[in-house]
């Protein structure tokens, strides 16, 4: 039998709380180490419960400090902020994809979906 939805949520829950702490943007592909971070600081992701076998933050990443409508690619994802710690991997951006005239970038929500199969 596959791992259902209560097993993936508990999964989910261990790595949200231990693992996946803190965003980062990147204006190119990450590497193994998360190359091509943006200069914004990292921000503190504040997840939603885990569901469904998803792992979704529905509240807002406001990034400060970057270029004045500097590209962004993709989120990181740390398990340490501000710095150091190690880099967990990354998702594309979609939507928008550059900070503003002031340098600022909201990120509206993180989607990892997982699957029971």
């Amino acid at each position: 039998m596959p791992l259902n939805d209560t097993a993936l949520n508990y999964g989910n829950a261990a790595i949200q709380v231990d693992k996946l702490k803190y965003a980062s943007l990147h204006l190119s592909l990450p590497n193994s180490s998360g190359s091509g971070t943006t200069s914004a600081a990292r921000k503190l992701i504040v997840w939603d419960t885990a569901a469904s076998g998803d792992m979704i933050a529905t509240t807002d990443l406001l990034f400060t400090g970057g270029a004045s409508l500097g590209t962004v690619g993709w989120v990181g994802f740390w398990d340490a902020g501000p710095t150091g710690g190690n880099f967990m991997g990354y998702l594309s951006v979609t939507g928008d994809g550059a900070f503003n005239a002031s340098g600022e970038y909201t990120l509206t929500g993180i989607t990892i979906t997982g699957t029971a199969s």
